[in-house]
């Protein structure tokens, strides 16, 4: 992905999106990247995009499960994050900025249009998921999954982002803090809410059992 001064953004020939790599970065190396980028060194933004451009892909693809729209998604992350990198302060790590935007970009993108339903099949197959063995399997895996996203999309974005981010992006609480901007102890507890709320809607469903409606 090359990013011109002009900000736009042009995929690779070795861009197509992955599984959402977990090496963290020395924390010294990162902010000295973001500081070359930050004076015009489309090098050091260039590497900061390969770094993390596999999170942020995995991140938007859990809220609109298409991949084309996730691309798109991610595209419109790396723009923002390049136009606004003069106001990043460094309060954060820059991974955790990076996904607040994406979570914000995909709230926005979601309240413009209805999110159509894709078969659950497509989202196994995302970046980073195990292949299911077997024609029987893989129906019952679709059709399990089918009725976990519905569940998903019952939540509230706040909700939803929380759980998403623990039990899909494996973000610690501290890091999930810094991604939706509240305390651990916010975090905590709107990560017990989707799960029970999750729970209970699944209960409905007939798919978990020894849950209670609220």
């Amino acid at each position: 992905m090359n990013v011109p001064r002009d900000g736009a953004l042009h995929p690779g020939p070795d861009l197509a999106p992955a599984a959402a790599g977990r090496d963290v970065p020395d924390a010294g190396d990162e902010q000295a990247l973001v500081e070359r980028a930050r004076t015009g060194h489309d090098d050091a933004f260039e590497e900061l995009v390969r770094r993390y451009r596999n999170d942020v892909f995995s991140l938007a693809y859990r809220y609109v499960h298409n991949r084309e729209e996730a691309w798109d998604l991610s595209q419109d992350v790396f723009v923002k994050a390049h136009r606004s990198l003069r106001r990043f302060r460094g309060d954060a790590k820059f991974k955790t900025w990076l996904l607040r935007i994406t979570a914000n970009h995909s709230k926005d993108f979601l309240k413009k249009r209805r999110l159509d339903t894709v078969p659950y099949n497509d989202a196994l197959e995302a970046p980073g998921a195990a292949s299911v063995a077997g024609p029987d399997r893989a129906y019952e895996a679709q059709e399990l999954g089918q009725l976990i996203q519905a569940a998903l999309d019952t939540l509230s974005h706040k909700h939803r982002t929380a759980f998403v981010l623990r039990e899909f992006e494996g973000l610690s609480y501290e890091e999930m803090a810094g991604v939706m901007g509240c305390s651990v102890g916010t975090v905590m507890s709107r990560l017990h809410h989707a799960r029970r709320k999750l729970r209970n809607r699944l209960t409905r469903m007939g798919v978990a059992q020894g849950a209670h409606d609220e």
